[in-house]
């Protein structure tokens, strides 16, 4: 085995340990959460078809990235490492407005430590669509069983450790009937939605790039986003947060919950009032939420 490592500057603040607490994504295949060192790894897929593993830590004011390969590395393999970790760790995301906005609305938020605010993400949308598809209406037991079952019926092995293996391919799920899907996982009603993503992923065309267009309203890409099948307003949500886009609540049992224990009486519990309460945040509703949820509850 061939070890290979990259550096990569971290910007300031950044908390690297709270990115990868404050969101479960860590705790889904193929990432696997090393807590004790403070650094999580994952199996990759990389587009010149080679599998290796990478190691990815904090240690300091840098992100190091250990790449373990069995075949040699090209220039063009090193770029995409660097391309798919800067992605994960949302490296050229802008938080000061944030951090502004915190400082000024009071306790939870002027209490968190600036550097907080990224949540790990996937290096790609298939991948985060599919996960989320898996978080709906299901505890999250199920949502890791779901996922491991993909990863581990469907994904490419590492060639020195063929039990470690990277998230599938859209290809490689296109490939299949949908009854052969089916019958390799347990996925539910939601096998025919993920099955079809992934034939439209392979199918290729502008429809998931432009999901990435920074120059198009959020609106827009939540249409588009209701659109894929086994999306609703609490998936959007969720996959909006994962393109960078903080604009919406994903509403679920699990913001009603907290609503009703923090800000109503059981029996007072109205939704657009609740959805008030972060709307001062404009663009950070999301992390607003997310952050007062992650509060509350530790």
């Amino acid at each position: 085995m061939a070890t290979t490592c990259l550096e990569l500057d971290l910007p300031q603040p950044f908390d690297f340990k709270n990115l990868l607490q404050a969101h479960s994504w860590v705790d889904l295949l193929p990432n696997c959460y090393h807590a004790e060192e403070i650094s999580f790894s994952r199996i990759e897929e990389l587009s010149s078809a080679k599998v290796v593993e990478l190691v990815i830590a904090a240690p300091d004011e840098r992100v190091r990235v250990t790449i373990r390969h069995a075949s040699r590395l090209s220039a063009g393999d090193l770029r995409e490492v660097e391309n798919r970790t800067r992605h994960m760790l949302r490296l050229d995301e802008d938080f000061t407005e944030f951090y502004r906005l915190c400082r000024r609305m009071g306790k939870p938020w002027s209490a968190m430590a600036p550097g907080k605010g990224r949540l790990l993400r996937s290096p790609g949308l298939f991948e985060d669509i599919v996960k989320v598809i898996c978080t709906t209406n299901i505890q999250w037991g199920g949502t890791r069983r779901m996922v491991a079952e993909m990863v581990h019926a469907f994904g490419s092995p590492h060639p020195l450790d063929p039990e470690l293996k990277a998230f599938p391919k859209p290809e490689t799920i296109a490939s299949l009937s949908l009854e052969d899907f089916q019958n390799q996982t347990r996925l539910g009603y939601r096998a025919p939605f993920i099955h079809q993503l992934a034939v439209d992923f392979y199918a290729g065309g502008d429809t998931f790039e432009n999901l990435r267009d920074g120059g198009r309203t959020t609106s827009e890409i939540r249409k588009e986003l209701l659109a894929i099948k086994g999306i609703g307003s609490y998936a959007a949500a969720s996959v909006l947060m994962l393109l960078g886009r903080y604009d919406e609540i994903p509403v679920d049992s699990v913001f009603q919950q907290l609503m009703r224990a923090k800000y109503f009486k059981d029996n007072d519990f109205d939704l657009k009032k609740a959805l008030a309460i972060y709307e001062e945040w404009g663009q950070w509703k999301y992390l607003a939420y997310w952050f007062d949820l992650l509060d509350y509850y530790q």
